[in-house]
């Protein structure tokens, strides 16, 4: 879950709390720790990375295509 906040928080710009009631209502600060731990482990753990750093890429260039 916290694999889908993060990109929500940094590329969307999706507030704390937005993202807590679009994930099944949880509090804000239940998001920030989630994010934080989220965090945490991408500097420990390179199978995450690997896994998140190409999905957060084509994310962001999605981002930045005009429509």
């Amino acid at each position: 879950m916290a694999m889908l906040m993060e990109p929500l928080y940094r590329l969307c710009r999706i507030t704390q709390p937005e993202i807590g009631k679009l994930v099944g209502g949880i509090d804000y600060s239940a998001v920030s720790q989630a994010r934080k731990r989220f965090q945490q482990k991408l500097m420990v753990d390179s199978g995450l990375r690997e896994q998140f750093y190409p999905i957060r890429e084509k994310l962001s260039q999605m981002s930045r295509v005009k429509i």
